[in-house]
């Protein structure tokens, strides 16, 4: 009895023993009986990899040619013939013309149709800037073109396009800087007056063309265009100071003027603009919008003289303007502003609320009319020459402004607010 059990025991175990080995098969394709790969299945993945690859080639456009594109299909649908070939099944002709299709959409049909539409090679002007401290126009170029050339023209305010820079660049991955310098194209102010009608005003455009048809366009920037200072102004007040005699009840204090407060603006402002009464400027009356002061970004050196008749009886000393940062020396002391308004001026003295002023010990020499006058030495200019290689006075700005002072009918007769109006003379 025992014996049978044994026989019947041995017979199950054995029928459990093939169901299990049946699972794994199932479960393990891809392991052959010596324990190696299963050669068809590494194959028809490896198939599809390789056309993959050559989508993401074909993606590329044209940096991949059409030759290396198809090379890498023939590879892909090889591999994935090979591996049906080698299958149990064989080859499936149903699934193997499915499977080339979808590779051949795949790999070539980017390619394709970029060929099929005609897309051009694109490129686009980026980051340009205006670098005032270096004097130069700047930009990139990026895109898929191998070489950019870059053109400045002038229009004219008759329409005629003159070319008066050019240049060319190869393009690497990361683009074409370009830069260049304002003496090398300027050639005139984009403004060169307000409320008025120039026929010299220059616009400029920069054009950048990819030699196969394909050019961009930009308007240059008038302000930064717009380099040379053709106007000047002055404008006055006095300065006014205390000064006691006497003691106790017999005292008194008496007001003076002791000398004026200068201020400066130089740009480009209407050709009418002139002195007022009361030492104003006509552009300083609040009439003018203060977007259209006409400040010039430029590069030039400012002179004020104060004369009585032809006689000079003081000079400020020498202010440079760099774009619009403006700088002198004043007795030892630097001084900064920017020409973007009315500037002041330095002077000669020092009052108790810090305020610096021009003493009349130092210019004042009688009542009667004084002019005040600018002299600009611009940097850039028409003739695109720098300053040393011609006469100064090609292009020297001189700028005149007068009023009749009467500090001693004032200060000595008591001549009240009407000898303080200062008439332009």
């Amino acid at each position: 009895m025992s014996g049978l059990l044994s026989k019947a025991n041995a017979a199950e175990e054995t029928v459990e023993n093939e169901a299990k080995g049946e699972t794994v098969a199932e479960v393990l394709p891809a392991v052959q009986e010596g324990g190696g790969p299963d050669i068809p299945t590494l194959l028809k993945t490896g198939g599809w990899v390789i056309i993959i690859i050559g989508g993401l080639l074909s993606l590329q456009g044209g940096s991949w040619g059409i030759v290396v594109v198809l090379v890498v299909l023939v590879l892909g649908i090889g591999a994935l013939y090979g591996g049906q070939a080698l299958s149990e099944e064989g080859v499936n002709p149903t699934k193997m013309g499915i499977a080339a299709a979808l590779a051949i959409l795949l790999t070539v049909g980017p390619y394709g149709i970029g060929i099929f539409i005609g897309a051009p090679d694109t490129f686009a002007i980026a980051e340009l800037e205006y670098d005032e401290d270096d004097n130069e126009l700047s930009f990139k170029v990026l895109g898929g073109i191998d070489e950019a050339t870059a053109t400045i023209n002038t229009i004219s305010s008759t329409g005629v396009e003159t070319e008066v820079w050019s240049g060319s660049k190869s393009l690497g991955d990361n683009g074409a800087r370009f830069k260049i310098s304002i003496e090398d194209f300027f050639e005139g102010n984009s403004d060169t007056c307000i409320y008025c009608e120039d026929s010299t005003l220059v616009d400029y455009q920069l054009v950048v063309d990819d030699g196969e048809g394909t050019s961009s366009t930009i308007d240059l920037n008038p302000g930064f265009t717009t380099r040379e200072v053709l106007h000047a102004g002055v404008q006055i007040q006095d300065h006014m100071t205390s000064e006691n005699s006497g003691t106790g009840t017999s005292g008194s204090t008496t007001t003076v003027i002791d000398g004026l407060i200068i201020d400066v603006l130089a740009g480009i402002m209407p050709d009418d603009h002139e002195p007022l009464d009361g030492g104003l400027h006509s552009m300083s009356t609040g009439e003018e919008d203060a977007g259209t002061l006409g400040i010039v970004q430029g590069d030039y050196t400012l002179e004020l003289s104060v004369l009585k008749g032809t006689t000079k009886k003081w000079s400020h000393p020498t202010v440079s303007v760099d774009g619009y940062a403006a700088s002198y020396n004043s007795g030892g002391e630097f001084k900064n502003g920017e020409m973007t308004t009315w500037l002041r001026m330095g002077g000669t003295s020092t009052d108790e609320n810090g305020i610096l002023f021009l003493h009349e010990d130092d210019f004042y020499d009688g009542d009667g009319c004084y002019t005040f006058e600018i002299k600009i030495t611009n940097s850039f200019y028409v003739d695109n020459v720098l300053d040393e290689e011609v006469d100064t006075d090609s292009i020297l700005l001189e700028s005149r402004m007068s009023w009749e002072l009467q500090f001693d009918k004032y200060n000595d007769d008591d001549g009240g607010p009407s000898a303080r109006t200062y008439d332009a003379c």
